[in-house]
């Protein structure tokens, strides 16, 4: 046990923190939990404030003050133009776009990727989410990490924070892999917490997951994982983000090598 009168709130900034994480930071460290998400180029654009909670907990918040955010819809030959937005409905996604005197001016040295990134004073920052009438951003996931499952797109990070309410998952990680049937078969790495008897065996594993999953109210019958490997550790950088091409440059080799169990005693290979 720790002694925590002292503690006055609790900030955390990059990346956005999970419905669960701040319900539980919440009950167990201080009501007063803070939550900055931003890029490197953008330090933090959106503020999640302990009034926001518990309503919007998994939300990135609203813009901050002097920064503008918009969600703009997603075009294969351009940018999106900052009224292009996609609708204040929590459903539909689109593309993170941010204007801000904390923008950086460039990316790189690169023309071509500060091309991609910067749009007359807005930053694409590359990240997908929702907005709702509130503005109240939700994000789904990254741009490159988006996977395509018999013709529907699939979000990883939105698959993931449903796999993390498991009580026995302690963190998920959601790829792709190429399927003749599918396009891209959606396939999961699970991390079990200390314990975790639900997942002991992984035909049991694959079970219990794909219960939950089936019976989760945001996950459609595309989203859910059709394999399961559980492992000790994610791929993850420097900063704890996870590594999603790293995960899908072995998936593939891992599936063939039966080395991922699929619900109701298969396992992954051919």
């Amino acid at each position: 046990m720790r002694d925590l009168s002292t503690l006055r709130g609790v900030v955390t900034m990059g990346s956005p923190l999970d419905r669960e994480a701040a319900l539980r930071y919440q009950r167990v460290l201080h009501p007063r939990i803070f939550n900055g998400y931003g890029s490197t180029e953008g330090f933090w654009n959106t503020f999640l404030r302990p009034v926001d909670l518990p309503e919007m907990a998994g939300t990135a918040g609203r813009a901050c003050i002097d920064d503008d955010v918009a969600v703009v819809k997603l075009f294969d030959d351009r940018p999106a133009m900052p009224h292009e937005t996609v609708a204040r409905d929590g459903q539909e996604v689109g593309e993170v776009i941010v204007r801000s005197p904390k923008n950086a001016g460039q990316y790189s040295a690169n023309p071509e990727q500060d091309a991609a990134k910067f749009h007359d004073g807005w930053l694409h920052i590359g990240d997908l989410a929702t907005w709702d009438a509130g503005e109240y951003v939700t994000i789904v996931g990254r741009r490159d990490d988006m996977l395509l499952s018999g013709g529907e797109n699939v979000h990883p990070v939105g698959v993931e924070a449903a796999l993390c309410e498991h009580p026995d998952v302690a963190d998920a990680l959601v790829v792709g892999v190429p399927d003749d049937t599918w396009g891209q078969l959606v396939v999961a790495y699970i991390v079990p917490r200390s314990g975790a008897e639900g997942l002991a065996g992984r035909r049991a594993a694959a079970d219990a997951l794909d219960a939950h999953c089936r019976t989760h109210p945001m996950l459609s019958r595309f989203k859910r994982p059709r394999a399961y490997r559980v492992v000790d550790s994610l791929p993850v950088s420097a900063t704890g983000k996870k590594l999603h091409y790293k995960a899908t440059a072995t998936a593939r080799e891992e599936m063939a090598q039966g080395l991922f169990s699929r619900p109701g005693g298969g396992d992954g290979g051919a």
